[in-house]
């Protein structure tokens, strides 16, 4: 009978046991996780001093709520902690590089017990116009025109200041023989354009407003009247 009983005990023991240890696991688990966040120039060079909302894009009734925000150190690096496992997006305010204002828009994992590291070049943010200049009477293309790119809602652009448009501008080219040229700008802002002689300085402007969405391209076609 005693054998009995001290089996019956040994059991006990052992199942308590086996259920503490299930117990300590779950409490000591990650459950969160955390974000290092590194936003850099052309060149790889981390950027200083710019504010990085992370929202939890949440349900279809309260969509995008911020959760935290923070600015880049000495290195461009921010850093979020305490992070559920969630698929956050990130964004910046404009941000000005090459003489361009660009804006952070990005989805990040986030996985429970592990630091997920992520580098983004701003200028990443971008996009292509493929414009294509045609005579307006023949329809012929024009080539070695210029063609600069600016941002309607920051420059209105009048006959005092194109020319200084054009010469500060980053975003411009000369066309090909077949009238085209192609201008890498940022993503999702509108662009009006500047056509001008390469020799003569004659301008004209006012064509449209278009934009582009990152890594992709749009084709255009302007029509001038002069060469």
């Amino acid at each position: 009978m005693k054998g009995i009983f001290f089996i019956v005990f040994t059991l006990l023991i052992t199942t308590v046991s086996c259920k503490k240890e299930v117990v300590v696991k779950l409490a000591e688990g990650e459950v969160t996780g955390k974000l290092s966040y590194k936003l850099t120039d052309d060149t790889g060079k981390g950027l200083p001093g710019l504010k990085v909302y992370i929202y939890d894009p949440g349900s279809s009734q309260a969509p995008n709520s911020l959760i935290d925000s923070a600015i880049t150190n000495s290195a461009g690096e921010v850093y979020f902690t305490d992070l559920l496992p969630n698929n956050y997006q990130l964004k910046t305010d404009s941000i000005k590089l090459n003489n361009n204002d660009y804006s952070i828009d990005e989805y990040v994992q986030i996985t429970a017990g592990i630091e997920r590291k992520k580098t983004t070049k701003v200028t990443d943010f971008s996009g292509t116009l493929i414009i294509q200049l045609l005579s307006y009477q023949t329809r012929v293309p024009i080539q070695d025109q210029g063609v600069v790119a600016f941002p309607v809602n920051k420059i209105s652009v009048t006959s005092n200041n194109v020319a200084d448009v054009v010469k500060s501008s980053t975003l411009k080219g000369l066309t090909d023989k077949n009238g085209y040229v192609s201008l890498k700008v940022p993503a999702n802002q509108s662009f009006d354009f500047i056509v001008h002689h390469k020799i003569y300085g004659n301008y004209g402007w006012g064509f449209g407003s278009y934009q582009v969405a990152k890594g992709n391209k749009v084709n255009i076609t302007l029509y001038n009247s002069f060469l």
